[in-house]
């Protein structure tokens, strides 16, 4: 007569610590989904992935995600009141949505596209962060990661700073402006050549020699204070953007 009953206790009890077992797992877990944040939309076309799964034609992002375009594939990010960004195929973007930084551009090219002021999306390009003026309504930017870890950026519209994570330096970008940021993080202004069509088509410039569209006199350097990207932003509303100084300043 024992023998059932205590069959039925032993059972009721591993029941019991199942049950409790699973709610410790189940407590665990929430603040981990809580933690993550819906950032924005990712419409893809072709092959685009989601943290390696295949993404479909459009998906929720959220933070900690990673985006990855195969050959064929290209992806638009939209973050609602923010600002887009579009991957080019072969590229692969981590979107941490942290503090300093919407997203970080792990490999190949993007365009980003963000709306001017403190709320802008910013992006993260190894030791630099693209950060968009206070004085331009919209700033629009190509990125492109080299094999070697550095970055192209340039400037299609409105003004964008391109500001040092870890130093205390930074520029601003106005239309047609490029600059290369090293692996460490130093800034290197690219000088375009400008050509007039008379030029394209006589092949030659009165003077022999063609002028450079920029100098670094047109460059916004600034000398910044803070590390960190929001210190960073900050620091804008006091550069203006368009301020010279001499590329020898700090």
């Amino acid at each position: 007569m024992r023998g059932p009953a205590i069959y039925t206790g032993l059972l009721r009890l591993l029941v019991a610590l199942l049950l409790l077992l699973l709610a410790v797992t189940r407590a665990r877990a929430l603040p981990q989904e809580q933690e993550r944040e819906t950032l924005g939309s990712l419409t893809s076309i072709g092959e685009v992935y989601v943290n390696d799964s295949p993404a479909p034609a459009e998906i929720t992002i959220f933070s900690g995600d990673r985006v990855r375009t195969g050959e064929t594939g290209s992806a638009t990010f939209n973050m609602s009141g923010k600002g887009s960004l579009k991957l080019s195929p072969r590229s692969q973007v981590l979107f941490s949505g942290k503090y300093e930084y919407t997203a970080e551009l792990e490999a190949g090219a993007v365009v980003m596209n963000s709306v001017s002021g403190p709320n802008g999306f910013t992006l993260r390009i190894g030791n630099d962060v693209l950060v968009p003026s206070f004085k331009q309504r919209t700033a629009l930017a190509s990125i492109d990661r080299a094999a070697d870890g550095s970055f192209l950026v340039t400037c299609s519209d409105g003004a964008i700073g391109v500001l040092t994570l870890k130093g205390t330096s930074g520029l601003f970008l106005q239309v047609g402006q490029s600059v290369t940021a090293a692996p460490n993080g130093q800034l290197f202004p690219v000088i375009q050549q400008a050509v007039t069509t008379e030029k394209l088509l006589s092949g030659r410039s009165s003077s022999g020699a063609r002028k450079p569209r920029g100098s670094y006199g047109g460059w916004g350097f600034l000398g910044l204070a803070a590390a960190g990207a929001a210190g960073i932003v900050a620091a804008q509303s006091h550069g203006g953007g368009k301020q010279s100084i001499s590329p020898s300043a700090p």
